[in-house]
């Protein structure tokens, strides 16, 4: 049985998500396997004409975003799937209305990618824990728009996440391309968060066995065996008694108009 991944790309509107897309598609997607790349409709009405893709089995749709109240609203048919999420969405209202999607669909979770837009989170502070939101969930971060952004502040960029043990790949975008495009595809989990890790649904218990006491067991410890798919314990999904998130993230819609 063919192996079918779905893969999310983030990043907010206007960071270079389009052509790295195509560079991903065309250089890292064997060309006799069917693809299928569905865009938010206001992204693509934003990009104003077709995506540059050259691979002969890619065919390209679009989904209305309409935020996690109304879900996500796909049918893929490829083998190879790429959501484009809505680039002045919430990523963690994305995210979770993808993960609800998941667990009915006939996919594996590729990767989570995000492009970053250097030059604008540089010259917009805010939209740094935007960002934060993005890189929690990815497996990769692809750094483009660096042309005026100084070397030294994508080193600090990085290093803030290094720093605190993510282990997702750092990739440079040099003019909408990419050094290694499978490599970025590898469908191999990098991601801080394990709201997409795999969880055993039934433990069978032997009465006959017995069990030590767990008295003593961490109540951090005890927080992460839970947490594996499971939102309410991802620290961007998470929600307070009256629904709101407990991290309330920026609109990058007026960040970046």
């Amino acid at each position: 049985m063919v192996e079918r991944y779905a893969y999310i790309i983030l990043g907010s509107r206007g960071g270079g998500r389009r052509e790295v897309l195509a560079d991903l598609v065309d250089f890292g997607i064997p060309s006799e396997q069917p693809t299928e790349v569905i865009v938010s409709d206001g992204d693509a009405a934003s990009w104003g004409e077709p995506l540059p893709i050259r691979h002969e089995n890619c065919i390209v749709s679009q989904f209305a975003w309409r935020g996690i109240e109304a879900g996500l609203g796909i049918e893929p048919t490829g083998e190879a799937v790429f959501v484009v999420a809505d680039g002045l969405a919430d990523p963690s209202d994305f995210v979770e209305a993808f993960f609800d999607w998941l667990k009915g669909a006939d996919y594996e979770l590729g990767r989570i990618i995000t492009v970053a837009d250097c030059a604008r989170i540089q010259k917009e502070k805010q939209l740094l824990l935007w960002y934060d939101c993005c890189i929690h969930f990815s497996d990769v971060v692809l750094l483009s728009n660096r042309k005026d952004v100084p070397n030294k502040w994508v080193d600090e960029f990085k290093d803030r996440y290094l720093k605190e043990y993510y282990p997702c790949l750092f990739e440079f975008v040099k003019k909408g391309r990419l050094s290694n495009p499978s490599l970025v595809l590898e469908p191999q989990a990098r991601r801080i968060s394990r709201l997409f890790d795999e969880t055993d649904e039934f433990v069978f218990i032997d009465e006959d066995v017995e069990i030590e006491d767990e008295g003593d067991v961490d109540e951090e410890e005890e927080d992460e065996e839970f947490e594996a798919g499971d939102p309410s314990k991802d620290p961007f999904l998470a929600r307070m008694v009256n629904g709101r998130r407990e991290k309330t993230l920026p609109d990058v819609g007026k960040l970046i108009s």
